[in-house]
């Protein structure tokens, strides 16, 4: 009984890491935007949202790193890429982000906004969050145990309310998902950043499942349960959230993004106390996230760069995720699409390499297909093509395994 209750508490905080700004907003917009493509966009949807984070934890847990895992590519491609994933989900795209959003929320609830009280939220938020962030230890109680069940909680207020409320219906969406609802689904999944979150909160789960009191020969296994159990809570608070967005068609027309849908279906089941439910669930979701966030990055430039500790790392990114965060919500989503599909192939790549047999010994078969697939997505994301990647880097993952081999053990 005591294990059971130890891996819940796992599997909400794994959720409540995850569970941020881009998949508050990004799947009531997809369902909002698809209409009668709901359907195949929201299984695209679903499995980069939900699957690969959780085949990122489990790539992290059989190789202790991500940048153990990219080292078997080639250690300057290891530093590089964990670099670049790491100020990616940190202070250059997905913290802002937390900060920004929740702020359009609660200005919402507020009737306030401006620049002046945009950046003060963002001050006293990313103080917090950053004070929070310095006990990673302690994440799974915090997270786990009361914020996390609390802001399921409320999304299922906001959920029952929008399905019951006799004037809420769906429509015809916008049309941009009827070409390829499937692939364009999956391409949105990115901007949760949760793939590439899952290859960095790894250790950061592995260090709760430790506090909690596992035995070190049981961390592994525990770690993949507490990913799978957090997958899927993100899977069904996201039908709930598409179905919340699909139903919104009838409060909010032209919507530009999720958080105003949500906002919308709110206050359509409460004008008085919709503002301020839809301002709950954005502050805790994304608060959530941003100490995840800023404990992972903190942790690893702090071994990367030792002169500054792991404080001293989560106050420098605190300050430069306050200045990015002025950019406002929709500047900083622009900015992230290209760059997430650049990056996110080359994860894709890395983490189903690393289910490969841990007994046997790889070197072209890391080299050739990791390669590959940032020419390719470099390529894919210029031209506008989804997956261009796909093809080429199974056919270099192939030729890898081929050449590996041949060679002589």
């Amino acid at each position: 009984m005591q294990s059971l209750k130890r891996r819940l508490v796992m599997g909400f905080t794994v959720f409540a890491m995850f569970f941020g700004a881009g998949n508050l907003i990004f799947p009531s917009f997809l369902a909002y935007q698809a209409g009668s493509d709901v359907i195949p966009a929201f299984a695209g949807f679903a499995l980069s949202a939900t699957l690969l984070p959780v085949l990122a934890i489990i790539a992290v847990t059989r190789t202790c790193s991500l940048e153990k895992l990219a080292n078997r590519v080639h250690p300057v491609f290891s530093r590089v890429f964990t670099i670049i994933v790491y100020l990616a989900i940190g202070p250059l795209l997905a913290i802002p982000r937390t900060a920004s959003t929740s702020h359009e929320m609660v200005a919402i609830a507020a009737g306030m906004d401006s620049g002046i009280a945009a950046f003060a939220y963002s001050a006293l938020f990313f103080t917090i969050a950053g004070l929070v962030a310095l006990k990673p230890e302690k994440l799974s109680n915090r997270l786990g145990k009361i914020s996390s069940p609390l802001l399921i909680l409320l999304i299922i207020i906001l959920f029952a309310g929008t399905l019951l409320n006799p004037d809420a219906g769906s429509g015809n969406g916008t049309g941009v998902y009827s070409a390829a609802p499937l692939s364009r689904g999956f391409t949105e999944g990115y901007q949760t950043m949760d793939a590439v979150a899952g290859l960095v909160f790894g250790s950061i789960i592995a260090m709760n499942v430790r506090k909690a009191g596992e035995k070190e020969a049981n961390v592994n296994k525990e770690c993949i349960i507490a990913a799978f159990a957090g997958g899927l809570l993100l899977l069904a608070v996201y039908c709930a959230l598409a179905v919340t967005g699909a139903l919104s068609q009838a409060f909010i027309s032209n919507a530009s993004n999720g958080a105003a849908i949500l906002a919308a279906a709110a206050d359509a089941i409460s004008p008085s106390m919709g503002k301020s439910l839809i301002a709950a669930i954005f502050i805790l979701a994304c608060f959530n996230t941003c100490t995840g966030l800023l404990s992972s990055c903190g942790q690893y430039f702090s071994t990367l760069v030792p002169t500054l500790s792991r404080g001293k790392w989560i106050a420098v990114f605190s300050i430069i995720s306050l200045v990015i965060a002025t950019a406002g919500l929709d500047t900083i989503v622009k900015i992230s699409s290209p760059a997430l599909e650049i990056i996110y192939p080359a994860a894709i790549t890395l983490m189903i390499l690393a289910l490969l047999p841990q007994k046997n010994t790889y070197h072209f078969t890391y080299i050739l297909p990791v390669s590959t697939s940032l020419v390719f997505s470099i390529v894919s994301t210029a031209a506008g093509i989804s997956f261009l990647w796909v093809i080429p880097v199974i056919s270099a993952a192939v030729a890898g395994m081929l050449v590996d081999r041949r060679k002589p053990a």
